[in-house]
């Protein structure tokens, strides 16, 4: 009987397939200009000086290498690496980049390398590949060790885009509704007969909200009470309601002397009151002052706006009146 035995073995020479390789792209938008980290675990027990990297349409090593269309590489830097490092970049082209170091041995587990300021390609309709190869030499050159491929592709992306307008609510009326759906209507009000021995008063109602970055601010304008050339001044600063007095003012905030007005309501409180007009039983106006303002984002917002008037007994006789105009804005 004879017994013939085969033993084989793969000499420390015989390249080998470089494992678990990969590729990621960290865009893959065409033309786009980002980096790729180029993965793998090396396997022949061999020093390794330096590793080829080939960008081409197809990834068989031994077909013509055609480069991908738009692709360019020459502008790539080597900005991360681990597991097998200290490479550098030694030389590159539009399509080739050749990492080395001085020749050393593999360890166990897979390296990645970061390249970064790479374009991508341009075409969508087709895969692109990177050829790797190892070798010994310090520029790629010489039998090479280990080899194989990494494939990638690019493709144009779904944009998903939507708008929120820029929104302002903003109502006003003797009663409105806390989300201005509604108001009473009434923007009239007699606030009866001057006397000296009592303040008159009144008060009305305005909701506001606004998406805007900014807030929003509403401004007061308009003369104080007046009957022809005769003027019912109006508070320059905050003053409590003195009978007998010209005066007139306004606030934004519960009073007790008089009874009138309401604090502001509604869950926001960056929407406040503006100085001035913040102080229960302490009133004033100036025109184009501004009576209430938010700093940011505020949905929605309910202030009473409180009005006193008071006289003095020497007071001219007439009808006083006065249109106060209130305008909103957002700072979008």
């Amino acid at each position: 009987m004879l017994l013939a035995v085969f033993v084989f073995v793969v000499p420390a020479a015989a390249d080998m397939r470089f494992q678990d390789r990969g590729l990621y792209m960290n865009s893959t938008e065409p033309g786009a200009t980002t980096f790729y980290d180029v993965s793998f675990r090396y396997m022949s027990p061999q020093p390794v000086g330096s590793v080829d990297m080939l960008f081409c349409d197809d990834p068989i090593p031994y077909r013509p290498c055609v480069k991908p269309a738009g692709l360019d590489v020459s502008d790539a830097t080597l900005t991360g690496q681990s597991g097998e490092t200290g490479f550098t970049i030694s030389n590159k082209s539009s399509n080739r980049i050749v990492l080395t170091r001085a020749p050393s041995m593999i360890g166990s587990g897979n390296s990645t390398y970061r390249l970064s300021g790479i374009k991508n390609p341009t075409d969508t309709n087709k895969s692109f590949s990177i050829r790797l190869r190892s070798h010994t030499s310090l520029n790629a050159s010489g039998p090479q060790i280990d080899f194989g491929s990494v494939k990638g592709q690019v493709a144009q992306g779904i944009v998903l885009q939507t708008q929120v307008p820029p929104m302002l609510i903003f109502c006003m009326a003797e009663e409105v509704e806390y989300s201005c759906s509604g108001t009473n209507e009434e923007y009239y009000s007699d606030m009866g007969t001057l006397s000296p021995q009592s303040t008159l008063t009144a008060q009305s109602q305005m909701a506001v909200g606004t998406n805007a970055s900014g807030g929003f601010a509403v401004t007061a304008n308009g003369g104080p009470p007046s009957a022809g050339t005769n003027v019912i001044n109006a508070l320059g600063t905050p003053t409590a309601s003195v009978p007998g007095t010209n005066q007139f003012g306004i606030n934004l905030v519960d009073n007790t002397a008089p009874n009138v007005g309401f604090d502001p309501e509604g869950e926001y409180a960056n929407a406040i009151a503006a100085e001035g007009y913040d102080v229960p039983d302490k009133y004033k106006y100036r025109s184009g002052d501004v009576v209430a303002y938010s700093s940011n984002v505020s949905l929605m917002k309910k202030f009473t706006v409180s009005y006193v008037l008071n006289s003095r007994a020497d007071i001219k006789p007439g009808v006083y009146s006065t249109t106060i105009t209130y305008i909103a804005s957002g700072r979008f």
